[in-house]
C-alpha cells in the first residue's frame, strides 16, 4: 500500500474522531449550564472511537509518527481528566464552573480538535512534521503553525507565547565531547521540553543548539513559569562536562517574547537570537530574558525617531 494511501486512511479514521467529539462536547456545556432543565440528562457516555484510532494508529508501519500518537493521546487524556472534574463539581455544588475553569476545558477541546485537523497536512510532510532524532516537530512547520497562532490572535485576541532555548557554551562542549555524546545531551533536552509544556504547546528543534517553544494561550508570566520548570528538569539531572579549565554544567538560556498583531515569524526568531548573542557576549548563562516585541505602526514609530 502506498504511502498516500495510508495517510488518507489515517485520515478518514480521525474524522468519526471529530464528529464523536464535538457532539459529546456539547453535551458536557449542557451539563454544566443547563443541568437545571426538564429536558436536559446528564448521563454522558465518553466518547470511543479515539481509543480505537489509537490502536490503529499503533498497530500500522510506515504510516503515522510515534510523536503524534503520544500528542494526540496526552490531548485526550487532559480533556477527559479536566471535564469529569468540572461535571463531579457542578453536580455536587450544583453551580456553574468559573469561567477560569471552563476555559481549561474550552482550550484543550480547541487544541485536540485543531491538532486533527493539523495532522491531515502534517500526513503529507516528511515525517509527519516531526524530527526523527528529537520527537519534536520540525523546523519546516515552525511558520505554518506560527501563522495559524497569529490568526488567531487576529480573530480571537488570545495570546500565545514564543521562546528560544539554546544549549550554553554549545561550541565548547561540541569541542570536548564525542558526536554520541552531543547527539545525547540535544535528545535529552528534547525530553525535557516535552516533560516542561503542556500537552497542547508545540516545541520545534531547529538544528545545532536551538529550540523553540510556542506556549499557547499564555502570557508572558506563563511561558516564563514553562520555562523555569524545563531549567528545574535539567538541574534535576546534575550533568557536567569536562573541559580544559574545569567542568561546567549542562545549561540553557532562553528569551521569551509575546508577539503582537502583524508580526513574522522570520523577524520573530531574529530578534531572539540577537537577544540571546548579546547575552553570550556578556558571558551570561543559564538565564531567561524577555524580548518584547514592537507592533509594525511602534517599529516605524521608532525608526522615524532614530532617524531624525
Amino acid at each position: 500500500m502506498s504511502s498516500n494511501n495510508t495517510n488518507n486512511e489515517h485520515w478518514n479514521a480521525l474524522l468519526p474522531v471529530l464528529e464523536e467529539h464535538a457532539a459529546w462536547f456539547h453535551k458536557v456545556v449542557q451539563c454544566l449550564f443547563y443541568a437545571d432543565l426538564d429536558d436536559i440528562s446528564c448521563m454522558i457516555t465518553k466518547p470511543t472511537s479515539f481509543a480505537q484510532w489509537f490502536v490503529q494508529a499503533n498497530r500500522q508501519d510506515g504510516g503515522i509518527q510515534a510523536e503524534v500518537v503520544e500528542k494526540l493521546s496526552a490531548l485526550h487524556a487532559d480533556l477527559l481528566k479536566i471535564s469529569d472534574v468540572l461535571i463531579y463539581s457542578s453536580q455536587e455544588t450544583r453551580e456553574r464552573p468559573s469561567y477560569k475553569n471552563f476555559n481549561k476545558l474550552l482550550t484543550v477541546y480547541e487544541e485536540f480538535s485543531l491538532y486533527i485537523r493539523r495532522l491531515e497536512k502534517d500526513l503529507m510532510m516528511e515525517e509527519g512534521g516531526y524530527d526523527l532524532s528529537t520527537g519534536l516537530r520540525s523546523s519546516k512547520m515552525l511558520a505554518k503553525d506560527f501563522e495559524r497562532e497569529m490568526d488567531r490572535i487576529a480573530r480571537q485576541g488570545k495570546s500565545f507565547c514564543v521562546s528560544m532555548a539554546r544549549i550554553d557554551n554549545f561550541d565548547l562542549l561540541k569541542a570536548q565531547s564525542a558526536h554520541d555524546e552531543v547527539d545525547g545531551y540535544i535528545k535529552l533536552i528534547s525530553s525535557l521540553i516535552k516533560l516542561s509544556i503542556r500537552s497542547f504547546d508545540d516545541a520545534y528543534y531547529m538544528g545545532g543548539n536551538e529550540f523553540i517553544l510556542s506556549l499557547k494561550q499564555a502570557d508572558v508570566s506563563g511561558g516564563i513559569a514553562a520555562l523555569e520548570r524545563l531549567r528545574k528538569e535539567l538541574e534535576r539531572q546534575d550533568i557536567s562536562v569536562s573541559t580544559p579549565d574545569g567542568s561546567l554544567p549542562l545549561s540553557l538560556s532562553c528569551c521569551i517574547a509575546e508577539p503582537v498583531d502583524g508580526d513574522k515569524v522570520d523577524d520573530l526568531i531574529k530578534n531572539l537570537r540577537v537577544d540571546l548573542g548579546k547575552n553570550e557576549t556578556m558571558q551570561k548563562s543559564d538565564s531567561v530574558l524577555q524580548y518584547y516585541e514592537l507592533s509594525p505602526l511602534q517599529r516605524y514609530v521608532q525608526q522615524g525617531e532614530n532617524a531624525q
